[in-house]
């Protein structure tokens, strides 16, 4: 079939959609460098970017992975725990010498099986998903520090090239786990808008009986976002024990708030049927440049987490387009 659309046009379109659909975001970070501006210059210095950059690395990793059962209608409490026992798994495989690609499989393949017992538990229990996995959480995050008795684990006598790689290493000035982080969204942006399994996962989120009666396999499509859930929080897992040369059995305890917040912040709905990986790159993106213009600028920890809360209302406030008619209908029903 022949089109007049010019070569690069389908590029353009989709960025030009990328903007609408995430404006509310993208202004508030503008309003957030400009801050930064104004108040906290050294941001740019390039060692700073290196950090930031690297800082949003476990984080987007996780949130990414999240997105696709957020996408769903479900939502996975569990990351925080999959975190840190996957990075107890490795940290032990590679202080006691083994292989680290084959410490890598195992942490991932935990996660993996932690994302088919969430799915099970949803899919064939029918427990809530805030259920399950907020007791899946509970299991992992005492499973990491029974592995370890509670004292963290260090293999310092064991870095190579591949856990330099994966925590404090750059190519170039981009630090790897970034490249890591970006691989991973782009895969996943490809994965929901081309692939056929894209559109399920936004058909189940919609209208979890529409999508059954229109043929498609909801039980394979939701265990699959859990795993995929799963061996993303795994792989952060990873991401943190090779950045601190430890694996700590309490370093995913914010891990589940903090994916949440950039979905959330991204434009992806809790009900499911709306979102995007970009709109989460985004959200993640924004939370650490202003976590690290607070610590700039010497903003104590608790005031942070003021801040944080704030910073969260005020995106979804953003987004909402019909907000002046929802409070004015609210106003009437007083």
């Amino acid at each position: 079939m022949l089109t007049n659309e010019k070569p690069g046009s389908a590029y353009k379109t989709a960025a030009t959609k990328l903007i609408k659909n995430n404006a509310a975001m993208l202004v508030l970070l503008v309003a957030v460098v400009v801050l930064i501006f104004i108040f906290a210059p050294q941001f740019f210095r390039l060692q700073n970017i290196v950090n930031v950059a690297r800082q949003a690395s476990a984080t987007g990793i996780v949130a990414v992975g999240m997105t696709f059962v957020i996408i769903t209608g479900g939502i996975d409490l569990s990351v925080g725990g999959v975190l840190a026992v996957s990075g107890i798994v490795f940290s032990l495989l590679t202080r006691f010498g083994y292989d680290i690609w084959l410490a890598i499989f195992c942490a991932l393949l935990l996660g993996i099986i932690v994302g088919i017992v969430n799915g099970f538990g949803v899919i064939f229990w029918g427990i809530q998903p805030f259920i399950m996995t907020l007791a899946i959480s509970s299991i992992t995050a005492g499973l990491a520090l029974l592995m370890c008795d509670g004292i963290p684990v260090e293999f310092t006598t064991a870095q190579s090239a591949e856990i330099d790689f994966f925590g404090n290493g750059n190519i170039g000035v981009i630090p790897g786990p970034f490249i890591l982080f970006a691989a991973l969204a782009v895969v996943s942006v490809v994965i929901l808008r081309y692939v056929p399994f894209g559109r399920y996962v936004y058909s189940v989120g919609s209208s979890f009986e529409g999508a059954r009666l229109a043929g498609v396999r909801t039980t394979r499509v939701i265990m699959l976002t859990y795993m995929i859930c799963g061996v993303f929080a795994a792989l952060a897992g990873v991401v943190t024990a090779c950045r601190l040369y430890v694996g700590h059995p309490v370093a995913g305890s914010t891990m589940a708030l903090d994916s949440i917040a950039a979905i959330v912040i991204g434009g992806t709905s809790l009900s499911g049927g709306k979102g995007s990986v970009e709109g989460t790159v985004i959200g993640v993106i924004l939370m650490t440049v202003v976590a690290n213009l607070l610590n700039l600028t010497g903003v104590p920890t608790y005031i942070q987490q003021i801040m944080k809360g704030i910073i969260i209302i005020l995106a979804i406030l953003l987004s909402i387009k019909d907000l002046k008619q929802r409070m004015k209908e609210a106003w009437r029903g007083l």
